[in-house]
């Protein structure tokens, strides 16, 4: 099992990291943290090979934790993808797009399986 590749959900939505870390566990060593904070904790100490984040979390938000991320050496070539139940702003894409580590930025309405397919095709790049 050792040889699985690690995944990191970070979501304050419980419900939807679950059914995240059900979708990915078969491929994947999956770990979660309820915000950006813990997130970038977790990164920092672990390495995941992927990094799955929300925007809006409490604390510290998805993009202030990519941020965190860039900064670190250690952290800051970890790809990320982006998922979001807001569509308020169009400018949040924009946002997350100008950081060298994101590489997707999906809805949270897009098929679980899709997110594990890309999860995958992400990580096969890297």
């Amino acid at each position: 099992m050792g040889n699985k590749k690690k995944v990191l959900v970070v979501d304050d939505n419980q419900n939807f990291s679950l059914l995240l870390r059900c979708a990915l566990e078969d491929d994947f060593e999956v770990f979660s943290a309820e915000d950006g904070r813990t997130g970038a904790e977790k990164a920092a100490k672990m390495l995941p090979d992927i990094i799955l984040t929300d925007v809006m979390m409490p604390d510290i938000a998805g993009i202030e934790m990519t941020r965190m991320l860039v900064a670190e050496e250690e952290t800051r070539d970890i790809p990320i993808i982006v998922l979001t139940g807001s569509n308020l702003d169009k400018d949040i894409p924009a946002l997350f797009k100008q950081e060298s580590n994101v590489r997707h930025f999906l809805s949270k309405t897009t098929p679980v399986m899709e997110i594990v397919a890309i999860v995958k095709r992400v990580l096969q790049g890297s």
